[in-house]
């Protein structure tokens, strides 16, 4: 499995991926850009006009003590229309920066979204062995809802709060330069102790989404196997490695939440430090007739205007780590090699024969699963490869659909080598029943079109039949409307498969492979399955693998492997006369 600390792309390299993410809905985000400014100047300005207005109360109380005049009423409430106005407008535009922010931002989770799906089909099979389904999920669950919350929430607050930063700081200088300068030392040594903290927050937070993927994936494991886990009495042991997983993650997360909590006393007091040295100064600023009451009033929101920000910055971090992580780990996928598919040559008809030449292949380099293996298959023979385990038997099924590329010798389709063929033109001439049989979330009916998707109803009833499953499904509440739930476990293990040979069937492919297509099924279901299974060979070039060798009488040519190569071969009559291994397999079988 990918290691998620593994490979990390560098804050530069984020940056630049985001920027990327961003220029595909520029329109949206200038447009968002543009209406944070608004909102912001209007929010930066009211500070300067509300100490005006303070000072025109101040000035007119003290003309009122001396009796010498009144407050300036007019200019008062026209001074506190504008105010009105301005925060009236800083809302409007704040509303719609956070619209098209989030409207931008989503847009880009759906196109990653998408990305990853498209990504997941197109790996190569040695990659998609490599990741296991928990850490798919995590990936599609836990990434993608840290990357969401960092895109829409932090990102549009990030935005906001540069842009209030960089006006405030430029309004604060242009009132008064020195209080400008004391605010700015301030918040320096408040952000100076937080950098510190962050860093080992960061630590803890990076080893807390490693264990939390390692755990969403081991509940997974346990959810779909706790039959197995039941059968053998491995409860105790589940959940001990589970408590384990928890309480490294609780280890990890409270440790960060811990250095992430120390933020907010140091930022309290250093709101209030700011908060007394703007007093102070300006209370000698205002004794010394350089500043008004007004203007302290002013800078004391703009202290708050520089301060908050930080706070609210130190309250997203956490978020912003997630989001760090969470693209680390999805463009890390992103970027993983695809299956390669070099040529658009497409595979138009099969004719002849399928031949395997001098066929080697590993899944490592060390060890060979097929070892120099020869086969020749004449159209519509019905071919049968029976062998002990991990003897290569699902492997040569593999290469010849080209879910992995052979070592060295050839695979040839009517003479041409399979390599020079469009991989999914090659596939599209190849059906498959697996002893798993994988059903989807639908209804019956869209179960077996999946075969063929411009398949009518009347040629979906006619592949029922041959599969006898029309029996069954009319016996059921909904018939072919019935809702399958996950994996099908509202049907039996043959019920499923005889869905999956109708499937197969309507597919009409003309070269079939059958992978162990009567496993785990009861004698009376697996005569059902033999019958829909002849049904589904009428005429098409078929391989069959098996174990149980009863199913594979009539096969024209039945293949033994043995450590990846051919031991003995001929047909059924022909293999009993050798005495070998099908001989004595077959009669084991009998009389177990």
């Amino acid at each position: 499995m990918m290691d998620p600390q593994e490979n990390k792309m560098g804050f530069g390299k984020i940056i630049k991926t985001v920027w990327k993410l961003m220029r595909i809905h520029r329109t949206k985000f200038i447009f968002s850009g543009f209406c944070a400014i608004l909102s912001i100047l209007c929010n930066v300005i009211t500070p300067i006009i509300l100490g005006d207005a303070i000072n025109i109360i101040l000035e007119g109380s003290i003309r009122i003590m001396n009796h010498t005049g009144t407050i300036d009423f007019p200019n008062l409430f026209y001074i506190l229309a504008i105010i009105g106005t301005l925060y009236l407008l800083n809302n409007i535009f704040s509303y719609l920066f956070e619209y098209y922010t989030n409207r931008a931002a989503s847009d880009i989770i759906y196109a990653l979204r998408e990305r990853m799906a498209n990504k997941v089909l197109s790996l190569p099979m040695g990659s998609v062995d490599e990741n296991h389904r928990g850490y798919l999920l995590s990936l599609f669950t836990t990434e993608f809802s840290l990357l969401n919350t960092a895109f829409i929430s932090s990102f549009s607050k990030l935005t906001i709060i540069l842009i209030t930063i960089i006006f405030t700081l430029a309004f604060m200088i242009i009132v008064n330069i020195w209080m400008a300068l004391i605010v700015v030392l301030v918040v320096s040594l408040s952000s100076g102790i937080i950098s510190m903290l962050l860093k080992f927050s960061q630590r803890y937070f990076n080893k807390q989404i490693a264990i939390q993927t390692d755990t969403i994936g081991q509940v997974e494991e346990i959810y779909n196997g706790h039959e197995v886990i039941r059968s053998f009495n491995y409860e105790e042991q589940a959940l001990e490695e589970f408590v384990h997983n928890v309480k490294e993650w609780n280890n990890h997360e409270w440790k960060f939440r811990f250095f992430s909590s120390l933020n907010y006393p140091i930022m309290n007091f250093n709101n209030n430090l700011g908060f007394v040295l703007v007093a102070l100064f300006g209370g000698i600023l205002v004794v010394q007739g350089t500043m008004s009451v007004g203007r302290i009033l002013t800078f004391i929101e703009y202290l708050k205007n520089f301060e908050d920000p930080l706070q609210q910055i130190t309250e997203m971090y956490p978020q912003l780590q997630g989001g760090i992580v969470a693209i680390n780990r999805i463009f890390n996928f992103l970027e993983m090699e695809e299956e390669e598919n070099p040529s658009d040559k497409e595979l138009k008809s099969f004719n002849d024969e399928i031949r395997f030449e001098n066929v080697s292949f590993g899944y490592t380099e060390d060890e060979k699963i097929i070892d120099n293996f020869n086969l020749t298959v004449k159209k519509g023979e019905k071919i049968a490869i029976i062998g002990e385990n991990g003897v290569g038997k699902t492997t040569l099924i593999k290469l010849l659909m080209r879910l992995y590329d052979i070592d060295s010798g050839k695979i040839t389709i009517d003479g041409v080598n399979i390599n020079e063929y469009d991989k999914h033109s090659l596939r599209s001439f190849i059906g498959i029943v697996l002893q798993e049989s994988w059903l989807f979330s639908d209804t019956i009916e869209e179960n077996i079109r999946y075969g063929n998707l411009e398949s009518t109803c009347d040629e979906i009833l006619t592949a029922s039949k041959q599969a006898n499953t029309d029996a069954f499904i009319r016996k059921l509440p909904d018939k072919y409307k019935t809702i399958l739930n996950e994996d099908g476990t509202n049907l039996s293990q043959g019920q499923k498969q005889l869905l999956t040979i109708a499937r197969a069937i309507i597919s009409q492919k003309e070269i079939l492979v059958l992978d162990e297509a009567t496993s785990n099924v009861d004698t009376r279901t697996e005569l059902l399955i033999q019958e829909a299974l002849d049904n589904l060979m009428e005429n098409k070039t078929s391989f069959i693998v098996a174990h149980r060798l009863a199913t594979v009488r009539n096969a024209d040519k039945i293949i033994v492997l043995g450590k990846g190569r051919v031991i003995e071969q001929g047909n059924h009559e022909e293999l009993l006369a050798q005495k070998g291994y099908y001989y004595n397999t077959l009669k084991n079988q009998e009389n177990s």
